[in-house]
């Protein structure tokens, strides 16, 4: 693979940029950059060309870089209606090369490989909209500067999360415990939440368990749970009024994960531990449900600590 690390101590300065539409049997005209480099963003079908003479085929989802002073040239028709983002840039700090990622990435510096594929598209997509969008109207030279060091910067993120798998998995499962939380009192399914995410359910189910140490079945039935007993703290609503607050349809089964998970029944677990009522509490999902019932079973006062 190749590289080129920009130092953006200094925006990128934008050139042109536009989204480029094809039919059957389009080629790529030879062009051969100056000082400039040009990024192309697959957004539908496919396109083949060839930079410094190595084939590429660029499909949704593909990032190509042609650096300075490169060629790029059509390497086959296409044979299909096709179309892909360009975006033209100066750097206007340094810029070097390399074969291999390098070892440390300073501040204010990002890298780009020759050719990669988005794991995140649609963020990309989004944001090169929004430069066709901001340097297509009267805008200043600076917003378009900006805004393209912002591109540039997301496609070099999207990249080091890939090669630095663990941090990428780590974000993306406190995204799907944020969500399964957001939705906690709503009946859903794991291929639900595949589905929102727009992976399989058994990726799904890999990943948490490799990341958090616990399936996710276990995760939602422990968070319920958790929410379970901080209404059995909190108010006087009915064990079985309780259950369904927190998407248990079945009281049985209900019942059977609480003990699983308190090793007490839900009443026994009211009656034992010193409880505050409320009048109907709202419940607050920036606080970790967890610790607030914890200090709830130590008879303490939640709103002098939160």
């Amino acid at each position: 693979m190749f590289y080129g690390t920009y130092d953006l101590i200094r925006p990128l300065h934008f050139i042109q940029s536009g989204q480029f539409t094809c039919g059957i049997g389009w080629q790529h005209d030879r062009s051969t950059r100056k000082k400039d480099t040009e990024i192309l963003i697959g957004t539908s079908k496919e396109i083949a060309v060839k930079v410094k003479g190595r084939p590429f085929t660029l499909k949704a989802g593909d990032c190509l870089t042609v650096f300075p002073s490169e060629t790029i040239i059509g390497d086959a028709p296409a044979k299909a209606p096709a179309s892909f983002i360009w975006l033209h840039f100066i750097n206007q700090s340094s810029l070097s090369y390399g074969h291999d990622y390098p070892n440390q990435i300073e501040n204010y510096t990002c890298v780009l490989p020759r050719f990669f594929r988005l794991n995140q598209p649609e963020k990309a997509i989004a944001l090169a909209a929004q430069l066709l969008d901001i340097t297509h109207s009267n805008s200043s030279i600076i917003s378009d500067d900006y805004v393209t060091s912002l591109l540039v910067s997301e496609l070099s993120n999207d990249y080091f999360h890939q090669i630095n798998q663990v941090p990428f998995d780590e974000g993306r499962v406190k995204q799907i415990e944020d969500w399964i939380t957001a939705n906690i009192f709503d009946s859903f399914t794991i291929n639900e939440i595949a589905l929102h995410f727009k992976i399989s359910q058994d990726y799904l189910s890999r990943l948490f368990k490799q990341i958090t140490g616990t399936t996710i079945k276990n995760y939602i039935n422990r968070t319920r749970i958790d929410f379970a007993r901080y209404f059995l703290l909190t108010t006087d609503w009915p064990v079985s009024e309780i259950a369904e607050k927190c998407a248990f349809t079945d009281y049985k089964y209900f019942f059977r994960v609480f003990k699983h998970y308190v090793h007490l029944s839900p009443l026994k677990y009211r009656n034992t531990f010193t409880s505050t009522f409320l009048n109907n509490p709202k419940v607050d999902f920036g606080f970790d449900v967890g610790k607030v019932v914890s200090i709830l079973e130590k008879g303490l006062d939640t709103s002098i600590i939160y």
